[in-house]
């Protein structure tokens, strides 16, 4: 579910309210750094999924003092499609921010079923606390966000870090798969309900668990972070257009009512007129712009991950 070729027909435009007052507050932000001073790693090994090594880019400030806040970021492409070069925003631009960053991979749905592609995310979060030393990062600012598919991973891992039962055995089993912030672009939530769950996207969700939800739908909820909230959760920031025919607004919408109930600090931007992966509409105009919205992230971002 992310800017795939098979998507291409499904894009829309967006726009935006805020369920939360203060999104585009002004807040003061550091200067970006430059281009020149961030440094890339490519094709690093973060652990292994299904017997086989599983890569991460990764972008960081070079020459930092102080320990990062850190970001996992995890693509978009219903689970069958994407890899962890297809980030929202480059990681070297997220970077710039003042963040290591780490874009992953995970196993798609046509090599591995639901748990596999949480057990994968869970471990980066892993690896990268347990070599947070090596890589100048603060163990205790790690923030996940994540796209269309990758967003509904990002929800997981923000509601399922006590679900031991998907922690994997790829490696690191002592060390916490916590985020302490979760930013989710557009991504489902609950997978139970067929009202606010569009057809377009059924074939993708029964690609992921192996089976029509009919058949056992059990599997269905156990992929579905809706369940799975509780106080404890990290703030969470949703973001979804609410002309998505993909996953239509109510995937969040819901989410947000249940984070709402559970007292987890949280915030929903609607984006008007939008589809699927922030699309315009002809002859319309996006409201906020793009530029917005990431200001509205990096806000969030810095709020959560970098505030003292």
């Amino acid at each position: 579910m992310q800017k795939n070729w098979w998507f291409v027909s499904f894009l829309f435009i967006f726009c935006l309210f805020g369920r939360s007052t203060g999104l585009f507050a002004d807040q003061s932000e550091a200067p970006l750094i430059s281009p020149e001073q961030i440094a890339s790693l490519h094709d690093v090994v973060f652990g292994q999924g299904g017997g086989r090594d599983l890569h991460a880019e990764i972008a960081y400030p070079n020459g930092a003092k102080a320990p990062l806040p850190a970001i996992i970021y995890i693509h978009g492409g219903g689970w069958v499609g994407g890899s962890q070069h297809d980030s929202y925003l480059p990681v070297a631009k997220i970077a710039q921010h003042g963040y290591f960053v780490a874009s992953i991979e995970y196993r798609l749905s046509k090599e591995a079923k639901w748990p596999a592609q949480i057990e994968d995310c869970k471990l980066a979060v892993r690896w990268l606390r347990a070599n947070a030393t090596k890589y100048n990062v603060n163990p205790n600012r790690i923030g996940a966000w994540g796209d269309s598919a990758g967003g509904h991973l990002v929800a997981c891992l923000g509601t399922m870090a006590d679900q031991k039962q998907y922690e994997g055995a790829g490696g690191y089993p002592d060390v916490s798969s916590a985020v302490q912030a979760v930013v989710d672009f557009y991504g489902p939530t609950d997978f139970t309900r067929p009202d606010i769950y569009s057809p377009q996207a059924a074939w993708l969700t029964q690609g992921l668990f192996g089976m029509p939800y009919d058949k056992d739908p059990e599997v269905w909820k156990s992929g579905s972070p809706l369940y799975f909230v509780k106080p404890d959760d990290p703030p969470m920031l949703l973001v979804h257009g609410d002309a998505d025919v993909l996953v239509p607004l109510a995937q969040s919408t819901v989410f947000d009512e249940a984070l709402t109930k559970a007292g987890v600090p949280h915030q929903l931007l609607i984006v008007k007129n939008a589809g699927h992966v922030f699309g315009p509409k002809p002859g319309t105009a996006i409201d906020p712009s793009r530029e917005e919205i990431e200001k509205a992230v990096f806000a969030f971002l810095a709020k959560h991950l970098q505030a003292p």
